[in-house]
């Protein structure tokens, strides 16, 4: 018979082998330091279940470095190291059309020489995949539902009295016409696509019999293109598909929709502004900003110089400025409010004019890319960051940049339209006007000189000038080196379109 005194040490031996095996599962496996225990990893998004592929960040004390796994068993300093440039991806399984639900097990310790390790963290992730011809819905404004697509992409189904106007067709491969027909009231029905790209497009031979789809005119090509790939008639196509214009309205009865041109992205994409409530529809035109994928304004595929869309951006703003209460981009899951959004957007890319290379880091996604960004993408709601091309992003080096991005003349439209490779403008000022106000604004605020029939206006950057006269704009590069000149005539003056010269 075993004494007390031997079942005790029994059981201690027992605890003491429990706590070994525990302490390898789930524990430091190295020495630890003397000095002060680290805190635990941290991740973002918190843990939980998610619809489609999502990113991990995993966050650690300054100076830490971040050792994790994959597969349950307890991070070394011989496992990975967290790179925090990057984040981890955990993927969205289908098995065919059908989606799967994926658990995912992420453990982190933080390690710092001169310190105590920190405890193990264990974060559980659930991607819970929808089937490919599903479809999620709610209503996220008065008369605006949001629909998703099992990739998580956004279409927007705008009610009005009269009619209804679907904004993009995402990429589902489910029968999207029958799903938002519960929601139309029996109204007719007309479809805006933000650009060509296919998931934006995705669905479109759904409704091109029946309904008008608008795109801008340079998308049209690439939407034409997947509408007879799916069999849709060239007669059709020809009816019932319309180029968009800047400037062009849908009329619901008791909201109208303007079209805005808003190339960058690609060519033809444009934004959509309900008027009436406010709501600024963006599709990818001016990027999206989800925290956690993370996103971002994809123009690495651009080989035009970002000067151009800084220009769009500078001069298509007024036209809502002050007006947009709501945000709706093409992958943000809510909402976004007001315009900060737009202010940080048009700050990132005013960086990359100012600094060049210098207001670029490494981008989240893809990977291997650089982008520059504005906003924390953890705590701010309006953060930024926009992919570019490096080898084409810039019109020159940053300090021998000489142009401009926008020229405005109150109560005047210049023609053509303004693009910094373009020099010579005409404009017709209002009827009895004496004067003209022109506002100006260069390429790179670091700009050395800028005059306006030879007065300095760096500071003011505007002018008053005769309404039957000529202003010649001259901008010198921050260097000095490398000069520009741009010219608007006035009531009726010649002026002959012609561009920059490669010098710009």
């Amino acid at each position: 018979m075993m004494t007390t005194l031997a079942r005790s040490l029994a059981i201690l031996l027992a605890l003491s082998a429990t706590s070994a095996r525990l302490h390898a599962q789930f524990g430091p496996q190295e020495p630890q330091g003397h000095g002060p225990k680290l805190a635990a990893p941290t991740s973002f998004p918190a843990p939980g279940t998610f619809p489609t592929t999502e990113s991990v960040t995993l966050l650690a004390e300054p100076g830490a470095t971040t050792h994790y796994t994959w597969d349950g068993s307890a991070p070394t300093s011989k496992s990975p190291v967290y790179d925090p440039l990057q984040v981890l991806f955990i993927a969205g399984i289908y098995e065919g059309n059908h989606g799967l639900k994926a658990g995912y097990t992420l453990r982190a310790v933080a390690m710092k020489e001169g310190n105590t390790n920190s405890d193990v963290a264990t974060f559980q992730y659930t991607i819970d995949r929808r089937d490919r011809n599903t479809y999620v819905s709610e209503e996220i404004l008065p008369g605006v539902r949001m629909t998703r697509d099992s990739d998580n992409d956004k279409m927007f189904l705008v009610q009005g009295r009269d009619k209804n106007v679907l904004i993009d067709s995402g990429l589902g491969r489910g029968e999207l016409k029958a799903y938002l027909a519960q929601y139309e009231g029996g109204k007719p029905l007309e479809v805006i696509f933000t650009h060509n790209h296919g998931d934006h497009i995705g669905q479109a031979d759904q409704f091109a019999t029946d309904s008008v789809e608008h795109i801008g005119e340079a998308d049209r090509p690439g939407l034409e293109r997947l509408l007879k790939q799916r069999n849709i008639p060239d007669a059709v196509i020809a009816q019932h598909v319309v180029s968009a214009h800047d400037g062009d309205k849908v009329d619901m009865g008791d909201r109208s929709l303007v079209i805005y041109d808003a190339p960058g992205h690609t060519k033809g994409s444009i934004v959509i502004f309900d008027e009436k409530n406010g709501y600024l529809f963006t599709g990818d035109s001016y990027g999206s900003n989800s925290p956690t994928i993370p996103d971002a304004l994809w123009m690495q595929g651009s080989q035009t110089p970002v000067d151009t869309y800084l220009s769009m951006i500078v001069t298509s703003r007024p036209k809502f400025a002050g007006k947009v209460k709501y945000l709706m981009t093409g992958h943000n899951d809510h909402p976004l409010t007001g315009e900060k959004y737009l202010d940080n957007l048009q700050t990132a890319i005013q960086q990359l004019m100012d600094k060049g290379d210098g207001a670029l880091v490494p981008s989240y996604r893809p990977a291997g890319l650089q982008q520059v960004v504005v906003g924390d993408r953890l705590n701010d709601p309006d953060w930024v960051a926009v992919n570019v091309n490096h080898d084409h992003y810039l019109p020159a080096p940053a300090d021998d940049i000489a142009g401009l991005v926008g020229i405005t003349v109150t109560g005047a439209t210049l023609s053509p339209q303004f693009d910094p490779n373009v020099k010579e403008y005409t404009a017709s000022a209002p009827a009895g006007a004496k004067t003209v106000h022109v506002t100006i604004a260069p390429t790179s605020t670091r700009s050395s000189a800028l005059t306006a029939n030879g007065k300095d206006i760096l500071a003011a950057k505007t002018i008053d000038v005769p309404a039957k006269g000529t202003v010649v704009i001259e901008v010198k590069s921050p260097n000095g080196s490398k000069s520009a000149s741009y010219t608007v005539a006035f009531g009726g003056a010649a002026a002959t379109a012609k561009p920059a010269k490669a010098s710009r």
